[in-house]
């Protein structure tokens, strides 16, 4: 016959992993889409991830998850899970995203930026709406032999061209915003040195933009706010593409100088948020 001690304790171990049992579904049952418990250590709980190019192809084949703009060259891969982004190439994602309003968004690309002065190079956010048009500049860089270097920031105007007078889009009041950020690179370890992933987060239908750089260990180098306004952030009118560039500057521009001409792209991500 069992002892009044051992009821005692039979009684108590059941009680608590009932608790235990119950508590337990209760605070998973109960969590919203997005959110996250305070016990739970994943800061990658609600994102999901709805691109990823790897770059894993054979030598010389182009992805066949971007295309080509016209009037530009390709992007091919190297063979060794690189794409290489040679002079004058230019290349967007056959895949655009119109999401919900609300809907979080991070963009992110590990790649190693051209060390020559006679183009500049990027990886940017297009919201290609010809009435509205915003652009995000994820990095770009005119390289280690210009003063610019690398840099981030936005556009929503884009008629500053010979038949306009310069700075038309300043005028108006829909200037670009450009932040240098060359500085924020340890010596030896800038953008054409080594590989960054350049990350740009946003909501879509907000008003602001955060652009980061780390160093794949979760070490960052930079974080930087774009000023708030709506005007610089995607809507949900037409879908955001992903873009590649390597554009030539004006010869009256080029410095001699440098060995690697490409942009090398390892991985671009996109991963969002529902709200």
């Amino acid at each position: 016959m069992m002892s009044l001690l051992a009821r005692v304790v039979v009684v108590l171990v059941s009680v608590v992993w009932a608790a235990v049992t119950v508590q337990g579904s209760a605070a998973h049952a109960s969590l919203a889409r997005g959110d996250t418990a305070d016990s739970d250590p994943d800061a990658t709980w609600g994102w999901e991830q709805v691109f990823f190019d790897g770059f894993d192809g054979p030598p010389g084949a182009q992805s066949e998850q971007w295309h080509t703009m016209p009037g530009h060259g390709p992007a091919a891969q190297n063979g060794v899970g690189q794409l290489d982004v040679g002079p004058l190439a230019q290349i967007r994602s056959t895949a655009g995203w119109t999401l919900p309003v609300g809907t979080q968004v991070r963009v992110t690309a590990s790649l190693v930026m051209p060390d020559t002065g006679s183009g500049y190079a990027a990886f940017w956010v297009q919201h290609p709406d010809g009435a509205d048009p915003r652009e995000i500049d994820v990095i770009e860089s005119y390289g280690p032999l210009k003063p610019a270097g690398a840099q981030v920031g936005s556009h929503i105007c884009y008629d500053d061209t010979p038949e306009t007078a310069a700075n038309a889009c300043a005028a108006t009041g829909r200037g670009p915003e450009l932040w240098p950020v060359t500085q924020a690179f340890p010596p030896g370890a800038e953008p054409w040195s080594v590989y960054w992933e350049y990350a740009a987060d946003f909501a879509i239908g907000g008003e602001g933009v955060l652009f980061s750089a780390r160093d794949g260990q979760g070490g960052t180098t930079y974080e930087v706010a774009s000023t708030p306004d709506a005007r610089r952030v995607p809507g949900n009118s037409v879908p955001f593409h992903l873009r590649l560039s390597n554009k030539a500057v004006l010869p009256e521009h080029v410095v001699a100088g440098g060995s690697r001409p490409s942009m090398l792209v390892d991985w671009v991500s996109v991963t969002v948020k529902y709200p």
